[in-house]
């Protein structure tokens, strides 16, 4: 091995030991989703109604309810399209 290559392969080496060090002293910052204190209070879920049709379910935990969303297909008027709700205590109340 001529010494060329070995400072080649030590430059390298250098390099990648300093990029692990960079990694462990600065992590990259912590995701909080839903942080906020009434952020726990809805879940959403995207899913599809029919084939083509997509909607966004917004389940309202402290109410107990399902609302459905879908989007506008006007291609002028980008907006999210109120379809309709459910009362989940009424229907999860089984044979009552």
């Amino acid at each position: 091995m001529n010494k060329r290559t070995l400072i080649v392969l030590l430059t390298g080496l250098n390099l990648l030991l300093l990029s692990a060090l960079v990694l462990v002293a600065f992590p990259p910052p912590k995701a909080h989703a839903q942080a906020a204190p009434l952020g726990q209070n809805y879940a959403m879920v995207a899913g599809e109604i029919r084939d083509g049709v997509d909607a966004l379910y917004l389940i309202d935990l402290p109410r107990r309810r399902l609302h459905v969303l879908v989007p506008n297909r006007d291609l002028n008027n980008r907006r999210m399209i109120y379809a309709g709700g459910r009362d989940l205590q009424r229907d999860f109340r089984g044979g009552r």
